[in-house]
């Protein structure tokens, strides 16, 4: 009777922790030193990152609807984020993307006119893309989507509910007639 009572217990916790990993954010020891291997974030820096996709997301809507006023404003939080996701992230994959996140958000700040704003937008989105590449089941979780402009290849992430909007053809030079969701779940 002890022995069933130690093995419910045992598969209880088996199947418990089964269920959170599976539904975890990122693995934790994966050696990073390739360019394939997953990019992971501390828990402590993923609520930072919540932060940070909340703003992109904000920049995004501000940018689709061309209203630049407010993007150095977004950018100063964005980059305040960063600078804390930096401060806490151990790990060298996650701390790598925070610093190209709060590198963006420097350009983003600083950036004059639509052209600039949209480089340094397409910067943070790049230094967003391998985490999403690395966990996809987090656009769902984030309610988010992932595209690009096949014309030119341009990153950006927007809100499930809308109709794909490339944030790079404000400027009349650019053109997107061919927008593609690059990790579909």
């Amino acid at each position: 009777m002890k022995a069933i009572y130690v093995c419910t217990i045992v598969l209880f916790f088996l199947f418990f922790n089964y269920g959170q990993t599976r539904n975890s954010f990122a693995h934790e020891g994966h050696d990073h030193s390739h360019d394939t291997a997953p990019v992971t974030i501390e828990r402590s820096t993923y609520t930072h990152f919540q932060s940070i996709l909340s703003i992109y997301q904000e920049t995004y809507l501000n940018l689709i609807k061309g209203q630049l006023s407010s993007i150095s404003v977004l950018a100063q939080i964005l980059l305040d984020t960063a600078g804390k996701g930096i401060q806490t992230e151990t790990r060298e994959s996650g701390r790598h993307m925070m610093q190209h996140i709060y590198d963006g958000a420097q350009k983003l700040r600083q950036a004059e006119g639509l052209q600039e704003t949209q480089k340094a937008f397409a910067s943070i989105s790049e230094a967003i893309l391998p985490f999403f590449k690395s966990w996809p089941n987090q656009l769902n979780s984030n309610n988010i989507k992932l595209f690009q402009c096949k014309e030119h290849e341009n990153y950006w992430l927007q809100p499930q509910n809308l109709s794909p909007i490339c944030p790079y053809t404000l400027d009349k030079l650019l053109n997107c007639t061919e927008i593609i969701e690059v990790i579909e779940e």
